[in-house]
């Protein structure tokens, strides 16, 4: 499946050859300082992991829910979805993403957001998508309101990152905003 995003610019699902794409882009601190879960450094084993994961649930699933952006040339520039979200199973999911960060700062988040969310609200049976984002990470909540996401509020000393414990913004986005 390829949903197109801009340009010649779209989104697919992981494939197995994605491992070398997973490491260079992973293995950028930023990333992981943004998304405390994703551990730094990315190792061979986990991008292993994610890829045969990714590979099985979608195969389980009925719908992708994970999807990765690519260039014209196929090269992976970053991943939106609501991972390991089981289609029917809730009105809710929580939305993810990173960007590699050659791609940062043009667009790419905002405009392959919006085109996960039309997927999202129109295939994955969704009424609502939440998100969360460090308060830190000032460009990420930039993106997210960009998109039509509404603050709901910021938990404190919420999430633990190797700076500490830092406040965490929840989003919200209803399908009839």
């Amino acid at each position: 499946m390829e949903i197109h995003v801009r340009d010649s610019f779209y989104l697919t699902s992981v494939r197995a050859t994605d491992k070398a794409s997973f490491l260079a882009c992973l293995n950028d601190p930023s990333i992981s300082e943004a998304i405390p879960a994703l551990p730094f450094p990315y190792t061979e084993a986990m991008a292993d992991w994610w890829i045969k994961h990714r590979l099985e649930f979608a195969k389980d699933a009925g719908a992708e829910i994970s999807f990765v952006l690519r260039n014209p040339d196929g090269k992976l520039m970053g991943s939106f979805g609501v991972d390991d979200f089981k289609v029917g199973s809730s009105h809710r999911a929580e939305i993810g993403y990173w960007l590699a960060q050659p791609y940062r700062g043009q667009n790419w988040a905002s405009d392959t957001l919006r085109v996960f969310v039309d997927y999202a609200f129109a295939n994955l049976q969704l009424s609502r998508l939440t998100a969360h984002t460090l308060a830190s990470n000032q460009a990420s909540a930039r993106v997210l309101e960009k998109c039509g996401f509404k603050l709901e509020g910021c938990l404190r000393q919420h999430t633990k990152t190797k700076s500490g414990l830092i406040g965490t913004f929840a989003y919200g986005l209803l399908k009839s905003d």
